[in-house]
């Protein structure tokens, strides 16, 4: 049984049995969180869901994408994390990244802000995946005037 499957497994057994999540989660000894998580996947269409297959991403790679709005926004990031064997990890930066770009105009400053914030603590928290594996990799930030400039430097 794939995720896709499993999800919806679970939703027909909450709309069969009319119970909800948190009941679910008790019965089966899970978390809410891990039946809600589940279920998210299914916000992907069916188009995804097979390409997803195909491509064999994990589960929480599938759950990162969903935060991207626009579908074919979503599919070139699918292509991309294929191609370049992209971890859970590079994945959500390559998310932050174009959840920051999806649609600026209708984004207020502070949720900009939040956005930015996250990629920035993927960033670093990838920075730390490396350092873990022995590579030296530093991170410099440069403001000039409104922007800000990040240079990443790995030793090779």
């Amino acid at each position: 049984m794939n995720m896709f499957d499993e999800a919806r497994a679970l939703r027909g057994t909450l709309e069969m049995c009319g119970i909800t999540q948190g009941e679910m989660a008790r019965r089966l000894g899970v978390s809410q969180s891990y039946i809600a998580n589940k279920l998210r996947l299914l916000n992907h269409c069916e188009n995804m869901q097979k390409k997803i297959l195909d491509s064999g991403i994990s589960e929480r790679h599938a759950r990162a994408l969903l935060r991207l709005r626009d579908e074919g926004v979503r599919e070139a990031a699918l292509d991309r994390v294929c191609r370049e064997k992209m971890n859970v990890a590079e994945c959500e930066a390559l998310v932050d990244l174009l959840y920051c770009s999806e649609a600026p105009s209708t984004v207020g400053k502070a949720e900009r802000l939040k956005r930015i914030d996250a990629f920035q603590n993927t960033l670093r928290e990838s920075l730390e995946v490396l350092s873990s594996l022995g590579v030296e990799a530093r991170k410099r930030t440069s403001y000039y005037g409104n922007k800000t400039y990040i240079t990443i430097s790995i030793e090779e």
